[in-house]
């Protein structure tokens, strides 16, 4: 995000997770995330990372591109998860990149049974 390759397209059940400056805060994004992490200290791989590349011909607006992280999260079983969705433009097309948690509220590990079925989803 510093270099302006990024910039913060959603989130979910997060704090603002910008600073009075209007910069990524880093810590606010980790408070949002600490009473997952606290409720479960079993799982040892907690924090999700996607990044969902549409096809360089598909011209996506802003909306489009919430409409579908949102879509893939809750097909994934994530829906109910604090996440951060970035949209990305360090190459030739913007993609996503979307940091969530693989635990719930209650300490339970997410399934991630879909992981390796996830292209079907776009």
């Amino acid at each position: 995000m510093d270099k302006d390759e990024a910039e913060i397209l959603y989130w979910q059940k997060m704090l603002e997770p910008y600073d009075k400056r209007g910069r990524l805060d880093i810590d606010a994004c980790m408070e949002s995330f600490r009473p997952y992490l606290e409720a479960n200290r079993r799982t040892s791989n907690t924090v999700s990372h996607v990044s969902l590349n549409p096809s360089p011909e598909d011209k996506l607006t802003d909306e489009q591109l919430r409409e579908v992280a949102r879509e893939y999260m809750e097909r994934m079983g994530y829906g109910n998860q604090p996440y951060i969705v970035f949209k990305h433009k360090d190459i030739s097309r913007e993609h996503l990149h979307i940091v969530s948690l693989r635990v719930d509220e209650n300490g339970h590990k997410i399934s991630d049974s879909y992981d390796l079925s996830c292209p079907a989803v776009l």
